[in-house]
C-alpha cells in the first residue's frame, strides 16, 4: 500500500511536471515566433482575449473544487452510485454555464469597445478571437466534468500524458503559422478547436474506467445540492483569486497609455511565474484527495505529518523551480525575445520571488480546502483582492505592466500572512513554527546558493557576445552551479540524506 501511495506522487508529479515543462519550452520557442510575425501591439491581442474568457471561468461557482473533494470522499465510502447521479448533473450544470459563457463573450464583443485602449482595427481583431472563445464554449467547458472525475480518481498521470500530446499540437501549429502564413484569428481559431478536443479523450477514459455510467445530462439536482452548497463558498473564494489574477491584464489595457503594447510586456512576463503556478496547482490536484481521505479519518498525527513533510518538500521543488530564474532573469529575458526586453527584469524577478512565496504553502492549502472552513479565508483573501486592484488601477498609467505586478505581490502577501497566524492553527491545529520551519530552511540555504553563484558572475566570462544561445548557455550555467551548490548545503545541514540510492528528507 505504501509502494502504491509513492508511485501515485510520483506519477502524478513526474508526469504533470514532465507537460508544464514541455509547455514552457513550447511557449519559449512559440512566443518570440509569434511575436515577430503578429507584431506586439496585434499579438497582444490575444492576451486581452484570452484574459476575458479567463475571467468568465468565475462561472465555475467553485466546482472544480468541490466535485473532485466530493467525488473522492464518495468514492472512499463505495457510494459510486451518487458519483454518477452528480456527475452526469454536472454536465447539464456546466451546460448551462457555456451558454452563459458564450453569451457574455458575443455582448463583449459587440459593445465593449469603449472598454479597451485599442484602436478600431485592433478591437476588430479581438471581436473575432471572442467569438472563436464564443463558438467553442460548449467543448471547453464540457471538459471539465471528466476531468474532476479523472483528478478524483486518482489519474492526473493521464490528464498529463493528454495534455503533452495537446501541447505537440500547439507546436506544430505554429510551424502551420509560418508554412501557411495563418492570419492572426486563423492561428487562434485552431488554437482553440486543439483546447477544446480535449472533450474527446478525458470522455473515453472516463467510460471506459467506468468513473461515469453515462455521459447523457441528467437532473438529479437534490443530490447536486450538497456539493454546489459547499462550492458556492469556493466560489467566493475563487471570485477573488481570479479577479486577482485575471484581472491584471484587463485593468492594463483599461488603463495604462498603451493597452496593447503592455498586455504584450505582460505575456511575456507571465510564462515563467504561470509555469510554476500551474505545476504547484498540479501538485494541488495531486493532494486534494488524499487531503480529503486524511480530514474524512479525523487522524490529526497523519494531517500534522502531510502539512509539514510535504511543505519541506513543495518548499525545495518550488526553490528549484523559482530561484534559476531569478538568478538568470535577464539572460532568460534576452534569450525569450531578446535583449531590448531586458529592461523588465527587476518585474520579472519580484514576479517569480512572489510566486515562490505563494506556491510553497500548497500542501496546508489542499487541507483547508479538504477541511471546508473557508468563511475567514473568503473575507480575508477578498480585501486583499479589492485592495490589490485599488493598487493596479493606480499605478497603471505610471508603471505600466509593474503595477500588476506590485498589486499581486500585496494580494499575496497579505494571504500568506492569514494562512500563517490564523488558519494552521486554529483550523488545521498545525504548529505555526513548525510550518515556518520546514519553509525557512530549504528556503535560506537557496537564498545563500544564490548570493554565492551571483557573486561569481559567470556571465563575465560570456561578456561581449550578444546571441540567443549564449544568453541560454549562461543561464544553463547558472542554473546548474546554483543547483549543485543548494544540493551540497542541502546535505552539509542535514537538511537531506542519501540512503540505499534514495534521498531522504528530515520528515523522512
Amino acid at each position: 500500500m505504501g509502494c502504491l501511495k509513492k508511485n501515485y506522487y510520483f506519477s502524478s508529479f513526474f508526469w504533470s511536471t514532465l507537460q508544464k515543462i514541455l509547455t514552457a519550452i513550447v511557449g519559449f520557442v512559440s512566443v518570440p515566433l509569434l511575436l515577430k510575425y503578429y507584431g506586439s501591439e496585434n499579438y497582444g491581442i490575444l492576451s486581452l482575449a484570452v484574459a476575458c474568457n479567463g475571467y468568465m471561468h468565475l462561472l465555475d461557482l467553485g466546482m472544480n473544487v468541490g466535485a473532485v473533494r466530493y467525488f473522492s470522499l464518495w468514492w472512499s465510502q463505495n457510494n459510486t452510485e451518487k458519483v454518477n447521479r452528480v456527475a452526469r448533473t454536472n454536465i447539464t450544470f456546466y451546460s448551462i454555464i457555456a451558454f452563459v459563457n458564450a453569451a457574455l463573450l458575443v455582448s463583449l464583443a459587440y459593445w465593449g469597445e469603449s472598454l479597451f485602449s485599442t484602436s478600431h482595427d485592433q478591437f476588430l481583431q479581438l471581436r473575432t478571437c471572442l467569438f472563436i472563445l464564443a463558438l467553442f464554449s460548449m467543448l471547453s467547458w464540457g471538459t471539465t466534468t471528466f476531468q474532476q472525475l479523472l483528478i478524483a480518481a486518482k489519474k492526473l498521470a493521464y490528464t498529463s500524458q493528454i495534455q503533452i500530446f495537446q501541447t505537440l499540437l500547439k507546436l506544430a501549429l505554429v510551424g502551420l503559422v509560418f508554412k501557411l502564413e495563418l492570419s492572426l484569428t486563423s492561428y487562434f481559431f485552431v488554437l482553440t478547436l486543439i483546447i477544446s478536443c480535449l472533450i474527446i479523450p478525458y470522455a473515453l477514459k472516463c467510460r471506459k474506467d467506468k468513473l461515469i455510467d453515462s455521459i447523457k445530462p441528467a437532473f438529479y439536482w437534490k443530490d447536486f445540492k450538497v456539493v454546489i452548497i459547499f462550492c458556492l463558498s469556493i466560489f467566493l473564494l475563487s471570485l477573488f483569486q481570479v479577479t486577482a489574477s485575471q484581472s491584471r491584464p484587463i485593468i492594463l489595457g483599461i488603463f495604462s497609455t498603451d493597452g496593447p503594447l503592455v498586455n504584450t510586456e505582460f505575456r511575456i512576463l507571465e510564462v515563467v511565474p504561470q509555469l510554476i503556478i500551474t505545476i504547484s496547482a498540479t501538485v494541488s490536484s495531486m493532494f486534494l484527495p488524499k487531503t480529503t481521505e486524511l480530514i474524512a479519518k479525523g487522524a490529526q498525527t497523519d494531517i500534522c505529518k502531510f502539512a509539514y513533510k510535504w511543505t519541506f518538500l513543495t518548499t525545495i521543488i518550488t526553490c528549484c523551480l523559482c530561484f534559476p530564474f531569478i538568478l538568470g532573469a535577464n539572460e532568460v529575458l534576452s534569450a525569450y525575445v531578446g535583449n531590448h526586453y531586458s529592461y523588465l527584469s527587476a518585474w520579472f524577478m519580484l514576479w517569480v520571488f512572489i510566486t515562490f512565496i505563494q506556491m510553497h504553502c500548497t500542501p496546508a492549502y489542499s487541507l483547508i480546502l479538504a477541511k471546508g472552513e473557508t468563511k475567514v479565508l473568503i473575507c480575508i483573501t477578498g480585501c486583499s483582492c479589492i485592495l490589490s486592484l485599488i493598487l493596479n488601477i493606480i499605478f497603471a498609467e505610471r508603471y505600466g505592466v509593474g503595477s500588476a505586478i506590485i498589486a499581486y505581490s500585496i494580494y499575496v502577501m497579505l494571504n500568506m500572512i492569514s494562512y500563517y497566524f490564523i488558519f494552521y492553527s486554529r483550523i488545521l491545529g498545525l504548529s505555526k513554527i513548525k510550518i515556518i520551519v520546514s519553509f525557512f530552511k530549504p528556503t535560506l540555504l537557496a537564498f545563500i546558493a544564490l548570493v554565492i553563484v551571483y557573486l561569481l558572475h559567470l556571465e563575465n566570462f560570456f561578456k561581449g557576445r550578444d546571441l540567443r544561445v549564449t544568453y541560454i548557455v549562461v543561464f544553463m550555467l547558472k542554473t546548474f552551479c546554483w543547483v549543485l551548490l543548494y544540493y551540497i548545503l542541502m546535505v552539509l545541514f542535514k537538511q537531506i540524506s542519501i540512503k540505499n540510492k534514495e534521498i531522504i528528507t528530515i520528515y523522512d
